[in-house]
Parts: structure tokens; C-alpha cells; sequence
């Protein structure tokens, strides 16, 4: 693995080899098609073929492109990476504005932007027992507290990594930071970016690093670290060291046996059905691009286009507004269960409901909601808009009166991502705002 490319990863491999057998069988194809041998869904099928190459030589050699120009300034490739901040990086980079791309990574790691990342935290034990603790770094980091966040996410990152590879941290010599088939988890992934961090620094210096240098940070030497290019790192590095997790957590850290060989039937058969797939999801992705261009924001005004209270079948169906609503009634009856099952959840990993509904309970057990109502909705996007509720909560015999904003996306019966207007969905919030309620004091 340490002379490897990422490119090389089983999963691309695969996939370059299907469309290898797949070109030859379509040159086949062509060939009988002179004698009178036709199928027109085979051809169809066969003729998405160009793009999925030109996708397939996208995807494989970003990842490798882009540890190349910036494992060493301290950003990684990873699963869960914006592959179009990806993409840009690489393109700048290759113009000879590594600098200005460095820039576009800082802003987007020290942003909301970051929000929906965090939030996939929660899928890993790990990371969930101290999701409290990002919760309050990712507040510090939009308030600009550098100095408050940098050594909270050090330190949480060395004791997950110590919990999920047992007794050894991120930092660690002997730590193994890889995993089979991984992005993250490749040899030129998290393993460079430890060597990066874990740099000797054997002298107090106030002169401002630009890398989060473990040592120098957590031992009081490098006393220039409180600033956004060190947090935004401290971020990147906390969501690869996530999807290093996720690959320990499916089984990875050990290749599996290798497949059976198909035979050409099989593999025909195989191949028809994925380029039959790519097909139709083209046609949908296509679809769902029209909308998109279609949409327009709703400039709601509460109180006329739109109730200010009332119960949730007072509202349209299927609209953000309407959930929100009916997160409210469900608190006021304490149903924590039916709270849990409006959060949106980001990974695909089914979760466990009374798990889940436990957790919810623990945040929102003994604060009673008194009143509440609807003073704004903003359409962010065709499939996420923001509610706002001014509400009236009890706790301990006090009062306390709270805006709460509920960042709804737009869910379909599978997980997909559907657009304002569609029907069947269920709009779901992120529980960003649970930690406003947990500490109510």
C-alpha cells in the first residue's frame, strides 16, 4: 500500500476493469450488429459508456492529485470531502494558485458549511461521546475563538482514535491509520497528514503556525496557534479521521477474500444491469436538474401567507413549515420517539430507534414547551429551508424564551434528496440546535 495510488483502490479497479469488458463487448456488439444481431436496450445502455469513463478518470485520480499538492501544507482527500472544493483545489493548484486555493479550503473548514460533517460524527460511538464537545467548538468557531477550539478538537481526536483502535491515539507511533480500499485511510492519507502534525517543536515560539502541531499546541510552545488556517485544519483532518472510522467500522482494516471470476454470461448480464442503472439515473439526475432550475424561493411573510400558530393540519402538506409545527405538538405531549425520527440522518447506516429516541429524550426531558409560533421561513435551497420558532420553555420553574431555528431537508421514502414541491417526502431537521435546549439552566 505505501508505493500505491489511490486510483488504485480495489473499488476503482473494479470498476475501470468492468468498463474495460464492457467497451469489448460493445465492440462485439457492433461487430455482429453487421450480420443482422441487434438490441437496441444493449446499445442504449452501452452508450453511456463515454461519460462513465470520463467520470470514473475524475473521481480515481482527484483524491491522488490532490494529496499531492496539499498533504504536506496539511489537507487530505477524504470520503466525505465537497468533491467540488476538491476539484477547484486541484485546478487552482495546477494554475499555480495553490495559495488562493488554500484560502477556499480555510473558509469552507471554519464555516457553516461544516455543519452537515459534524453531524455525521454522531455515526461512530467514538465520535458521539463527545459530540457535545464539537458541538461547542464548532460555536467557538464561528464566534472566531480560535484559541478555545484548536485544543478541545486535538484532544478529542486523539481520545476517539484511542477508542477505536484500542489504547493507541491519533499520535501514536504504532497507531495504524490505514484501511482497505479507503480514501482517508490510504497510505498517503491520514498517515502523511499524522507525520505533518506530530513535527518536533522543542522551543516556545509566538510566531503564528500555520499547521495544528499536536506538541507545540497541547505542551504550550507554539503559542501562535489561535488562528482560522490552524482550526480549519483541526477540522479537515477530525472528518478524515470520521471516515477512517466508518472503513474500521465496516470491516476494513483487514481486504476481504477475493471474488469469484464470473462468467462471460454472468459478466454481461452484470454490466447490462449497471450501465441499465447509470442510464436511469442520468435521466433522473437530469430531471431533477430541471426542477432545480425551475425553483424559486417563497417570500413568505408569517402572519398572511402563512399561519403563525395553529395545529400542523392547518398547514399544506409536505412543506417545512408544517413539520415544524408538528415538532412542536410533539414536544408539548413529551413524544420523544416521534422527534428522533424527524432528524435528518446523513449517514446511511440504519439507526436504532430507541436508542435514538432516548437520546432525544435525555436533551428534552424537563423543559416543557409553554407556547410557541412560526416568526420566519427562509428557503435556502430547492430541498432545504430554515424554520424559526419563538418559543416559551419551562425548566426548574423558570421561564426562558428561545428562538429556535430547524434547518429542514427534503427526504424521500429511500433517503434521496427531493425538491420543494415534490410529494411523499418528509422534510427532517438538522438537531444543531438540540445543545440551546440541553443547556437551559
Amino acid at each position: 500500500m505505501d508505493n500505491d495510488r489511490i486510483e488504485n483502490n480495489p473499488s476503482y479497479k473494479k470498476f475501470k476493469k468492468d468498463l474495460e469488458g464492457a467497451e469489448a463487448i460493445h465492440n462485439l456488439a457492433k461487430f455482429l450488429s453487421f450480420f443482422g444481431l441487434k438490441n437496441k436496450e444493449l446499445n442504449e445502455a452501452f452508450s453511456t459508456l463515454p461519460g462513465m469513463k470520463k467520470q470514473l478518470e475524475l473521481l480515481s485520480k482527484s483524491p491522488d492529485k490532490f494529496n499531492d499538492h496539499y498533504a504536506q501544507r496539511g489537507w487530505i482527500a477524504h470520503e466525505s470531502m465537497n468533491s467540488d472544493l476538491m476539484l477547484t483545489s486541484i485546478e487552482l493548484a495546477d494554475k499555480g494558485l495553490i495559495d488562493v486555493a488554500e484560502q477556499e479550503l480555510i473558509n469552507y473548514y471554519s464555516s457553516d458549511k461544516i455543519q452537515w460533517l459534524i453531524h455525521q460524527l454522531k455515526g461512530v460511538e467514538a465520535f458521539s461521546n463527545r459530540y457535545n464537545f464539537f458541538l461547542l467548538a464548532y460555536e467557538d468557531t464561528l464566534a472566531e475563538r480560535y484559541h478555545a477550539v484548536v485544543p478541545v478538537l486535538l484532544m478529542m481526536i486523539d481520545g476517539a482514535v484511542n477508542d477505536i483502535d484500542k489504547g493507541k491515539g491519533f499520535f501514536a507511533d504504532k497507531t495504524n491509520l490505514t484501511a482497505w480500499d479507503s480514501i482517508a485511510a490510504h497510505s498517503s492519507g491520514l498517515t502523511a497528514l499524522k507525520e505533518v502534525f506530530s513535527d518536533g517543536r522543542h522551543k516556545t515560539t509566538k510566531e503564528e503556525i500555520t499547521l495544528p502541531y499536536r506538541h507545540g499546541i497541547l505542551h504550550g510552545r507554539d503559542l501562535g496557534y489561535a488562528n482560522k488556517t490552524v482550526t480549519a485544519k483541526c477540522w479537515a483532518a477530525l472528518f478524515a479521521i470520521k471516515d477512517w472510522a466508518y472503513a474500521v467500522k465496516q470491516g476494513k482494516k483487514i481486504p476481504p477474500l477475493p471474488e469469484p471470476e464470473l462468467s462471460f454470461t454472468e459478466s454481461l448480464s452484470q454490466l447490462k444491469n449497471s450501465l441499465t442503472d447509470y442510464a436511469e439515473s442520468k435521466k433522473r439526475n437530469d430531471l431533477v436538474g430541471k426542477k432545480v432550475e425551475a425553483w424559486k424561493a417563497r417570500q413568505l411573510n408569517v402572519g398572511s401567507d402563512i399561519l403563525e400558530k395553529g395545529l400542523s393540519t392547518d398547514y399544506k402538506d409536505f412543506t417545512p413549515e408544517q413539520e415544524a409545527i408538528r415538532f412542536a405538538e410533539y414536544w408539548t405531549k413529551g413524544n420523544f420517539g416521534a422527534i428522533s425520527k424527524q432528524v435528518h440522518q446523513f449517514s446511511k447506516t440504519p439507526v436504532n430507534e430507541k436508542i435514538e429516541a432516548g437520546k432525544t429524550r435525555k436533551i428534552f426531558e424537563g423543559k416543557k414547551l409553554l407556547d410557541y409560533k412560526i416568526v420566519k421561513v427562509v428557503d435556502c435551497s430547492p430541498a432545504i429551508t430554515e424554520v424559526t420558532l419563538a418559543t416559551t420553555i419551562e425548566h426548574d420553574n423558570k421561564q426562558h424564551n428561545k428562538e429556535i431555528t430547524l434547518r429542514f431537508i427534503y427526504d424521500g421514502p429511500k433517503g434521496e434528496i427531493l425538491i420543494f414541491g415534490d410529494t411523499g417526502g418528509q422534510w427532517r431537521f438538522i438537531e444543531n440546535f438540540f445543545h440551546q435546549i440541553q443547556y437551559i439552566y
